[in-house]
């Protein structure tokens, strides 16, 4: 065999080489990405506990209201002053997580709704939306809320944390009659925020969320925040948080239009604001519902 024929053969089996471990590269990370976002479509459902004791919020009431064929399960505490504010979970978790709020905000006079969105906590349905399908959850629990006779229907806010906030984002931009909004740990734009965690896999990731069902592309409020048309809006970050607001630029805040607000909370990580600073976090929620409703 002559060197120039040795070489030829060896360069091709080098790259038969190359293209095989790059598809199997390649069929690793897709397996990843989908093994992922099955997890994120279905995750484990978290138990609801009902406040008790020194955590017992005065007037609690059970209740339960349609949303595109499932029943969502929440509580409700009425209103003292004809406001409310309905407040909204994240991923993998229910209503419990929004107590806090819940506390201060009623202890101001606001009615406000804990409820259990779609698939998670003890509400009906199969799978999470990361803000897609949520939307109709939340539409459902405004219109509870407006309907209840110890509420002004043109006096309803709205909080959400994490992907709730998100959710809440979005349906105050399609919804004129939310007076006000509130979001901590929200992300801008769900395909952005999925990159920033799965990396190489991110579109295994997105296109398992795209065969769920899941309209990716929909979950953006970053290009709808001056949609809200002079309607106060407040934004939550916590320094520690991998995702904000360092580590995607504050978009939410920047793309508002005013009378917006933000507030970062030192030494906080996702959802920690109230362990961090807890009578911060009480007076921002207060005076902000406050001031807007």
């Amino acid at each position: 065999m002559s060197t120039k024929t040795y070489r030829v053969r060896w360069g091709r089996i080098a790259a038969l080489g190359l293209v095989l471990g790059a598809l199997g590269t390649g069929g690793f990370t897709a397996a990843k990405g989908l093994r992922a976002a099955q997890a994120l479509v279905h995750p484990a459902r978290v138990p609801v506990t009902r406040p008790s004791g020194p955590d017992a919020l005065p007037g609690l009431e059970d209740v339960s209201f349609e949303s595109a064929g499932h029943r969502l399960q929440g509580w409700y505490v009425p209103s003292r002053d004809g406001t409310a504010v309905v407040l909204v979970h994240g991923f993998a978790d229910n209503r419990t997580r929004v107590l806090f709020e819940a506390r201060v905000l009623s202890e101001a006079g606001h009615g406000v709704l804990l409820f259990d969105l779609h698939g998670q906590g003890e509400s009906e349905g199969d799978g999470v939306g990361w803000g897609d399908s949520e939307r109709e959850d939340v539409r459902a629990a405004l219109a509870f809320v407006r309907a209840r006779p110890d509420v002004t229907p043109g006096r309803v806010g709205l909080f959400g944390f994490s992907m709730g906030g998100t959710t809440a984002l979005l349906v105050a931009q399609e919804d004129a009659r939310v007076k006000a909004v509130a979001a901590a740990g929200a992300y801008p734009d769900l395909a952005v925020d999925m990159g920033s965690h799965y990396g190489l896999s991110t579109w295994a990731v997105l296109w398992g969320l795209r065969r769920a069902g899941i309209d990716v592309d929909a979950v953006k409020p970053v290009d709808g925040m001056c949609r809200l048309e002079g309607r106060p809006v407040l934004l939550i970050n916590g320094v520690r948080d991998p995702d904000g607001p360092r580590k995607l630029d504050g978009r939410l805040y920047r793309a508002a239009c005013e009378p917006r607000e933000l507030w970062v909370v030192p030494d906080a990580g996702h959802g920690e604001y109230a362990q961090k600073d807890p009578g911060g976090y009480a007076r921002h929620l207060r005076d902000f519902f406050g001031r807007a409703l």
